[in-house]
């Protein structure tokens, strides 16, 4: 781990609990030990280039995240790297690169609970890949723009998970005490803030310095 930013070595060696490391996710990855690992949770760039809402002009056009570019986004999306960890993988988005992907079960977060008959112009649902089960298994709780069941008003990523998801996704990894779960694409860290607070190790990769 010499290569290794100082604040992962901390975490990886159980020093700290916690680190979230500014830098690229694929050479940070490269100088991670074998095993280092227990699980890997995260909301990849999907590849897509968030084109979306006829009148925001997309996601990354919002005033709050006005000039962020999402590096990657504009091209296809390579899960490789985090499926050669080899251990519980969520990986969010999966509907974007379905034929990248093995094997697996999934996960749908309904963001309607309680508004289902309202209509909007958003997706109802977003979908996972879980690599540990051949089943789909079903999360709800509202966030559907303003429309918000935790969380409300801490608008602080544009794709920003809720964190009660983040630690439902957890607990489908069944790990150990002490276990470290790694998020590549730490963003708004809500995986991070999941992984503490249910008593685990956490090891955050985020490129872009205004969110880490």
């Amino acid at each position: 781990m010499n290569d290794l930013p100082q604040e992962a070595t901390d975490v990886l060696s159980g020093v700290s609990r916690w680190a979230v490391v500014c830098g690229d996710s694929l050479e940070v990855m490269r100088q991670l030990p074998d095993g280092c690992v227990d699980a890997v949770v995260t909301d990849p760039p999907y590849g897509i280039g968030y084109k979306s809402g006829n009148a925001t002009g997309g996601k990354w056009a919002s005033v709050r995240h006005s000039g962020v570019k999402i590096l990657g986004d504009d091209e296809p999306f390579d899960p490789s790297p985090l499926l050669a960890f080899n251990v519980p993988t969520v990986l969010w988005g999966a509907n974007f690169y379905s034929d990248r992907l093995p094997g697996g079960g999934g996960f749908v977060w309904d963001k309607r609970e309680g508004i289902e008959e309202m209509e909007f112009n958003r997706s109802d649902a977003e979908l996972a890949y879980f690599s540990e089960s051949k089943t789909v298994k079903t999360f709800r709780h509202l966030w559907h723009g303003l429309c918000r069941k935790t969380e409300v008003g801490k608008h602080l990523h544009p794709t920003q998970k809720p964190v009660a998801l983040m630690e439902w996704c957890i607990k489908q990894c069944k790990l150990p005490d002490g276990a470290t779960i790694i998020d590549p694409y730490a963003g708004s860290g809500s995986t991070g803030v999941a992984a503490v607070q249910m008593g685990y190790r956490f090891l955050g990769i985020e490129r872009e310095p205004a969110y880490v």
